[in-house]
């Protein structure tokens, strides 16, 4: 039986890969912005095309698989500023029962049905405080490094429970705290690994898979996650029989939120009067249709000095500014600045590729309400957004 215990310890991970982490870092952070505003253009394309098409139409089909495509895009992108310690995320309470069970949808259609799939979850699981997207992902990874170790068929098991890990325990790990945690074991019964394979499986673009079958980046972020959560991941294989990872997360003692988001139709503009600065013309004409066709009234700049040249016509309203951080000439926090200062009030939506992009924090006594949205983003999102924005500001002038 191979094994490796990655927690902090002693045995190599991909922290102790310095260079290719700091050469993924440098890649990430360049192609990032890029990436998302091409992939952002594809969703939000396609979801325009299918919306002119009958429901019963075979092209329909292609243009969810070309979705499909953009979004497994954004997901690989989401995993290369992961492994460069470079993706924002929001935390919040919540279960990880809960999110396991809200997976069914995505075990059914991408893990197939020649694999069973069980859970044995622990009925009063403590909950943790994370960033739900990035938690998601390590079940996801595991999930799909699971699919691809049973070819022929096989068992996948979800297990949790909770755990007290004792200063005993965790001395091996500096980065880990004695404490409440919740233990998540993720299982399969395929080929397994030998030992030299399972000693390098968190090691970023290591996979044993053929070319194109695989990037090298599943276990790598899964790794880089738990790791970053504060706590441990170990896993045990063995050659034809099948392999298990056990991971620890930090419990809290704050109870999940229940709340959630009613479905409801994209909210419609009233006929206000937003102002876009996007330097991409692709993107700024994706967000122009976007708004345009949900009632708003949509001027656009290609830059930040053309955004200021209409913002001193006193004739133009403007009740919102949405513009992207990252421009040449002017950024977009100091257009922001400069516009507030024009326009007392005027509220301003940014919005970035850039995923470790922290958005302005103030932008003055006289700004209105600031938010901030990721590259790609759909039509739903952002409608959602501005309308939430526009509800509680007064016109800017």
């Amino acid at each position: 039986m191979s094994s490796a215990d990655v927690g902090g310890g002693p045995t190599p991970g991909p922290e102790d890969s310095e260079s290719p982490l700091e050469v993924i870092g440098q890649l990430a952070g360049g192609i990032a912005h890029d990436f998302n505003n091409i992939l952002g253009v594809i969703i939000n394309y396609a979801r325009f095309a299918a919306g002119g098409v009958p429901p019963d139409s075979p092209a329909l089909a292609d243009i969810e698989e070309i979705s499909r495509a953009a979004q497994r895009g954004v997901g690989l992108v989401r995993q290369l500023m992961i492994l460069a310690r470079r993706e924002a995320g929001e935390e919040s309470v919540f279960s990880l029962n809960e999110m396991i069970d809200g997976l069914d949808g995505f075990l059914r259609s991408t893990i197939g049905e020649h694999i069973r799939v069980e859970r044995k979850l622990q009925a009063d699981l403590w909950p943790i405080i994370e960033d739900p997207a990035r938690i998601e992902q390590v079940l996801i990874n595991l999930a799909v490094n699971a699919r691809d170790a049973m070819p022929e068929g096989g068992t996948l098991t979800f297990e949790t429970e909770n755990a007290e890990l004792s200063e005993a325990e965790t001395l091996a790990d500096p980065g880990v705290k004695a404490g409440r945690f919740v233990r998540l074991v993720v299982s399969d019964t395929g080929v397994g690994m030998d030992s030299d394979v399972a000693s390098r499986v968190f090691e970023p673009m290591f996979t044993t898979k053929s070319s194109g079958q695989g990037t090298g980046l599943g276990l790598a972020t899964v790794y880089t996650i738990v790791n970053q959560t504060g706590g441990t991941i170990t896993l045990d294989s063995e050659p034809g029989i099948g392999t298990s990872f056990e991971i620890h997360i930090p419990a809290t003692e704050i109870g999940p939120t229940k709340a959630t988001k009613p479905t409801r139709a994209a909210p419609a503009g009233r006929g206000e009067s937003i102002l876009i600065a996007e330097d991409d013309p692709a993107v700024r004409r994706v967000t122009e249709r976007i708004l345009g066709s949900a009632g708003y009234l949509v001027t656009s700049a290609g830059g930040g000095s053309e955004a200021l040249d209409l913002l001193d016509d006193g004739d133009n309203r403007v009740d919102l500014l949405v513009s992207d951080i990252v421009m040449p000439g002017m950024r977009g926090d100091d257009l922001a600045r400069r516009a507030v200062a024009m326009r007392p009030g005027l509220s301003v939506l940014f919005m970035s590729g850039y995923s470790d992009q922290a958005p302005p924090t103030s932008l003055g006594p006289t700004a209105g309400q600031t938010s901030f949205i990721h590259k790609p983003f759909d039509a739903g999102t952002l409608l959602e957004r501005v309308r939430e924005m526009l509800r509680d500001s007064a016109p800017a002038g």
